[in-house]
């Protein structure tokens, strides 16, 4: 069992391991979303709690301790991730005591004051195993002010047999004072042609464009996920519009209403606004790299000025990710003032 889930993780995981004979009391991964942030934090979390491991310090897989933890079941092992982060990797959510399910509430992607709170009774814990114990918390960019008070209390002064393993996928959202108290440990998009290899074997259709759309990381190129991605068909569509920069308002009712996911939307319209800032500015887009050529059309036609704008309403829709507003009402408000941007570009 690799030390390093993904190829692109090597050179982490030999930072990792040549530090396992001096662990900090926390590390915080960080680096882009679509790289596999919770898989190298949930491997490190194996490596430390194996009682027989390999040379290079990964996880035996063979030992009573591995399989516990493979099972979901190792007592000094504690995950604490978001409500999406749990549904999206089948790890069990533990709800607020007045928390009831609702099928219809989008699964939260912050990590809840409950959550760290319910921290206090693991942390004062001994090892049952005699051993280490692990907190794994993702994404740590993701637990909002009153949590992060609450973890911080928590990381003051951490009991010497109890590692923290936070992954954050922007930095700067991390507390100061929870960064100043962990070691960092910086995770790069891995180079295209590894990426591009990676995908290959994976069977992937178009890897170069695939891994374009993601940003050049595999995983979301791989994964498609739908938090983060829209239907192709539907995202083609979209892209057409926005190509030509008129929209009629029936044409923004082209999807059912299970389809208008405002995360997704406002992920496009935002790598979209990049790449067009790109080519105004004399360089090769980014994620939309077979559409160029129209990009370099809508970019003669604007100006600085109303790619501000563009960024503005980006910013707008993003921020809506978390509200409980009509997802219909917003695709449409959006693709209206951005059509509204190109009517009046010379």
């Amino acid at each position: 069992m690799a030390l390093a889930p993904y190829p692109w993780f090597e050179e982490a995981a030999q930072a990792f391991a040549s530090q396992i004979d001096r662990l900090p009391n926390a590390f915080l991964l960080y680096g882009p979303p679509g790289i596999g942030l919770y898989e190298l934090a949930d491997s490190f979390a194996r490596a430390l709690l194996c009682e027989s491991p390999n040379p290079d310090g990964s996880a035996c897989g063979r030992c009573a301790a591995c399989a516990l933890t493979a099972a979901g079941s190792h007592p000094d092992y504690k995950r604490v991730l978001s409500e999406a982060m749990c549904e999206r990797y089948e790890v069990p959510y533990e709800r607020a005591e007045n928390e009831r399910p609702d099928s219809k509430k989008k699964a939260s992607r912050e990590v809840r004051i409950h959550q760290i709170r319910a921290l206090a009774d693991f942390v004062g814990l001994n090892a049952n195993r005699g051993g280490r114990r692990v907190i794994v918390i993702y994404p740590a960019d993701m637990v909002r002010a009153e949590a992060a008070a609450a973890l911080l209390k928590s990381m003051e002064e951490p009991p010497a047999d109890l590692i923290y393993i936070l992954a954050a996928e922007d930095i700067d959202a991390v507390l100061p004072t929870i960064r100043s108290r962990s070691r960092l440990l910086r995770v790069a998009v891995p180079p295209k042609a590894m990426a591009l290899d990676f995908l290959r074997d994976k069977g992937v259709a178009s890897p170069e464009e695939a891994l374009a759309l993601a940003g050049g990381a595999p995983l979301e190129a791989l994964e498609r996920n739908p938090a983060e991605r829209l239907d192709a068909a539907l995202e083609r569509a979209l892209l057409d519009m926005l190509e030509r920069g008129t929209i009629a308002p029936d044409e923004i009712l082209i999807a059912a209403p299970k389809s208008y996911s405002v995360p997704a939307f406002g992920l496009l319209l935002s790598r979209w606004s990049h790449d067009l800032m790109r080519t105004k500015s004399g360089l090769s887009p980014r994620y939309f790299i077979k559409r160029a050529d129209a990009l370099a059309r809508l970019a003669a036609r604007t100006d600085f000025e109303r790619l501000s704008a563009l960024e503005k309403l980006v910013a707008s829709v993003r921020r809506s990710d978390e509200h409980p507003l009509n997802p219909k009402q917003v695709w449409e408000s959006a693709l209206l003032h951005y059509a509204s941007l190109w009517s009046s570009a010379r």
